[in-house]
């Protein structure tokens, strides 16, 4: 355990300046003597830890690798994996593939317990969306954020994971079901170069779908890179995105309680049977950072002198039959054995500091077509065909260019205070499906942000504003004050107030819906939270592991929805959004409950729509059998959320509108799953939504729906395994 935490405290030494502490590499470079050298002492030159800001041979050597065979534990914790983070020089988060099997499973990510609480159109990899909202401004459902894990095509929504490791690493996943469900997973990382990492990722989900036109595929393709100089002064992030997502579109059902009538869903009558979405989304994102404050002044070598005495032999006279006598010479042996790293002067807040930039280039594009444009979505009197296409691309091209004056490690001084300034000039071009039919943009955003830390209180402070273009006026102003509440616990305020202008934009086209985007105000919102977070290490003790509770008061006005004739309307009225939430983790022994409770009231429910009261829930048993050979997960999910009008989806406009037909809820659905890990396979079973089939035999009447129109499906059967590979 000792040497996996030296590991990882060596790897992030030479990732980050923030991170570096050199007293570690003394004890990573004994902790790495291979077993013969140990079985014969010699003179060790390193072990002079008296001065910590002078230690030997402490020239940033990037990733030690460490020959011979090694269990999984201290194997995996070879390979570092850490997100792509806004305006960061240094790496806050670092994790390691984990052999838990919890979290393993490919199905239906929409529905894990650490995640948001999403309901979609039914099914895997469909559009989905938050039964616990955040409140933002305008809900941007254009390519709308989905269960499968797809990025929004509005910029900076993506998140990549980077790598560094010190032996290469390969996850391979694949899934499948009885409803013909196929999920792939691929995942490969290595370093080509010491402090050089490549890593590609894909992943594929295809699905037939239970009812008529509900198919869906999708691909995920991300090829990120990373490196960091031998000094760890540069570092350069890269990643390259590319997705493609196919989804019929069925319109939902065409009578709701005649639907369940029908012995197989293939066979219900739906409102769409030729329509299609695609999007298409192209990204690039690039992070330079260069820290102008040299980490390491210079290196001198460390001389050792070593003295012997010599006995030279006595000199024989034959004839004198005599020696001739002799004296001990001491020999002077001077040796190079290692260099000494003199770090800089006394840090100061005043310092040159980081420069960096982060650039974005994507590209993004929705296709929609019918070939039976009939439906409840289209006005006729627009229409002079039964086919229906339409395309909206968006071009967006940024760059951040800022510095910050948190250039010191970590080890040697903690900024008390931490200041960012920086410009983001910005351009987007929205072409249409009618030729010569664009909107070119340009705006400069300037951004600020000052963190101050006094002993374990932060205190957090930022403010961007937007000028030129449609978004001139813009702005988000926002602080953070953070306290320790015990060992390992912490309050946390966030207060922001911002305005921004509707994203209409993305959702206008020429073929069917129009308007004109230059007459809305701007959304303004009010926004104030209360946190707190209790995570208790595995090595205290005691049935309480992880508490956080979240109670938000948000005041949003000018708000803008889709009306039922899909077009965008913008309320005058005033709408507060009170939303509380509770997360607990409890572990009796080999049993544990994990429960995820929500509370919201919405004080107008033009302004925004809301549940009452949902809930995430897992109780399962969790043991380790056969001598540690075979680690088993078993248990049930729940989830439930009380009756409500949500919003209703539009195939043709790729957003959610607001309906007053149908509620949907006050359901329960329930799985039953069985986790095992043998070695480093993860082997997942679900049983999903096993409670329908138990209401068939009640004579009871199936009246459950996902979202208005779109009845849930019903008992699937699912699979797949996970394997990791670490050589």
């Amino acid at each position: 355990m000792k040497k996996a935490l030296v590991y990882i405290v060596l790897l992030v030494a030479w990732l980050a300046p923030s991170l570096v502490s050199a007293q570690v590499g003394t004890a990573l470079r004994a902790s790495n003597r291979t077993a013969s050298s140990q079985q014969s002492p010699t003179y060790n030159p390193y072990n002079n830890t008296d001065n910590p800001d002078s230690l030997q041979n402490a020239t940033p050597e990037g990733i030690i690798y460490d020959n011979g065979e090694e269990a999984d534990s201290v194997l995996r914790m070879k390979v570092f994996m850490f997100p792509s983070s806004k305006h960061e020089v240094k790496i806050r988060s670092i994790q390691h593939p984990s052999l838990d099997p919890t979290g393993t499973q490919m199905h239906n990510p929409t529905h894990r317990l650490d995640g948001d609480y999403k309901i979609d159109l039914g099914a895997l990899g469909q559009t989905a969306m938050s039964l616990f909202p955040k409140a933002t401004p305008f809900s941007r459902s254009y390519n709308t954020n989905r269960g499968n894990g797809i990025p929004s095509p509005l910029p900076g929504h993506h998140t990549y994971k980077y790598f560094q490791t010190q032996t290469p690493y390969t996850l391979l996943g694949y899934g499948s079901s009885l409803n013909k469900d196929y999920q792939i997973q691929i995942i490969h990382s290595q370093n080509i170069k010491q402090r050089w990492n490549m890593a590609f990722l894909y992943d594929l989900t295809s699905r037939d779908g239970q009812y008529t036109n509900s198919s869906v595929t999708s691909h995920i393709i991300d090829l990120t890179t990373n490196y960091y100089s031998r000094d760890a002064r540069y570092q350069l992030q890269a990643g390259m995105s590319l997705n493609r997502h196919r989804q019929g579109e069925n319109g939902g059902v065409q009578n709701d309680t005649t639907c369940w009538s029908y012995n197989r869903p293939i066979g219900v009558p739906i409102n769409m049977y030729a329509a299609q979405n695609q999007w298409r989304n192209f990204s690039i994102d690039l992070h330079q950072s260069f820290n102008t404050v040299r980490q390491f002044a210079h290196h001198r070598p460390i001389v050792k002198t070593f003295y012997d005495t010599v006995h030279t032999l006595p000199a024989v006279d034959s004839t004198a039959h005599s020696d001739t006598g002799s004296t001990p010479t001491i020999i002077q042996y001077d040796s190079i054995v290692g260099y000494d790293t003199l770090m800089p002067h006394e840090p100061h807040i005043l310092n040159t500091g980081v420069l960096a930039m982060d650039f974005e280039l994507a590209r993004m594009r929705r296709i929609f077509a019918d070939n039976q444009a009939d439906s409840r979505f289209y006005d006729p009197s627009l229409l002079d065909t039964t086919f229906y296409y339409d395309s909206t691309q968006l071009w967006h091209l940024a760059t951040d260019i800022y510095w910050t004056n948190d250039a010191y490690m970590h080890h040697r001084w903690a900024n008390p205070l931490v200041l960012q300034v920086g410009v983001r000039p910005q351009y987007d071009r929205l072409q249409f499906a009618m030729p010569g039919r664009h909107i070119n943009e340009f705006n400069l955003t300037a951004f600020a942000s000052a963190d101050l830390h006094i002993k374990r209180m932060l205190l957090h402070a930022k403010a961007e504003e937007a000028s030129g273009g449609r978004r001139n006026g813009d702005y988000h102003i926002e602080g953070i004050l953070s306290v320790p509440a015990g060992q390992c616990s912490r309050f946390r305020l966030h207060a922001s107030s911002e305005a921004q202008s509707p994203d209409l934009l993305f959702y206008h086209n020429e073929g069917h819906y129009s308007w004109d985007v230059d007459s809305y105000d701007k959304i303004k919102r009010q926004h104030l939270n209360i946190n707190y977070d209790m995570h208790r290490p595995d090595s205290l003790k005691g049935h309480l592991r992880t508490v956080e509770t979240n109670t938000s008061a948000t005041l949003l006005s000018n708000n803008v929805w889709f009306a039922d004739n899909m077009q965008p309307v913008q309320g005058d009225a005033t709408g507060l959004l009170l939303q509380g939430k509770f997360m607990v983790h409890l572990q009796f022994g080999w049993f544990s409950i994990r429960l995820q409770e929500m509370l919201q009231h919405s004080s107008n429910d033009d302004v925004i729509r809301v549940p009452l009261f949902a809930s995430k829930n897992s109780l399962y048993a969790d043991a380790t059998i056969f001598g540690g050979a075979l680690h088993i997960q078993t248990g049930f999910d729940i989830r439930y959320h009380t009756r409500f009008k949500a919003d209703g989806w539009n195939p043709v406009l790729g957003a959610f509108y607001r309906q007053d037909e149908q509620e949907i809820g006050n359901y329960l659905v329930a799985d039953f799953w069985i986790n095992l890990q043998v070695k480093r396979a993860s082997i997942y079973l679900k049983a999903s939504h096993f409670n329908a089939p138990l209401e068939e035999l009640m004579k009871l009447t199936p009246s459950y729906f996902s979202l208005p129109h779109y009845p849930l499906e019903d008992f699937g059967l699912y699979w797949g395994i996970t394997w990791k590979f670490f050589n």
